[in-house]
């Protein structure tokens, strides 16, 4: 039997989707530990990271399920959800230039080690929620050296790098 429609859906087995969600949590953690809205004086910066974040994670979740009806779909979403993230690196990239800082190079030692850290494939049965998270919380604690540091920079550097 032919199918009419391309298959939809598992954006959970995305490296993309895995690895933007580790994004979403670490830039939530971030902006709660290293934004205080006390000294956002426009009371979005906080929010417009998180909310940047959120849209990348999304976009490709909801990309991916309306790959079953429409490609073009399915592609702009996926651009959105680039777009979002690409908001996202250059609200980091402004606040450590607000503090005098860069962004790490690709030489950085940190930079390096980061970039080895590989997320595994995710492979669900039966309970895909409940493995799902399980998963993804073993996953996002590779990178808790960067990401739970004391120093925002290197959360803010291990974020862009992660982008």
């Amino acid at each position: 039997m032919s199918r009419i429609l391309n298959k939809s859906g598992g954006y959970r087995k995305l490296y993309s989707f895995n690895l933007a969600t580790i994004i979403h949590l670490g830039t939530i953690a971030f902006c709660k530990r290293f934004v205080p809205w006390q000294e956002d004086a426009l009371g979005k910066v906080a929010g417009q990271m998180i909310g940047a974040a959120r849209s990348g994670r999304i976009n490709i979740a909801e990309g991916s399920e309306r790959a079953g009806t429409s490609a073009e779909t399915e592609i702009k979403l996926t651009d959105v959800a680039r777009a979002s993230l690409a908001e996202l690196q250059n609200d980091l990239e402004t606040w450590l230039a607000e503090r005098e800082m860069i962004p790490w190079s690709v030489q950085d030692h940190e930079r390096q080690r980061l970039s080895a850290v590989k997320i595994e494939p995710f492979d669900y049965g039966a309970d895909v929620l409940h493995e799902y998270w399980t998963y993804l919380h073993r996953q996002r604690h590779r990178f808790d050296p960067w990401l739970a540091s004391e120093d925002p920079a290197t959360v803010a550097n291990a974020l862009i790098v992660l982008i």
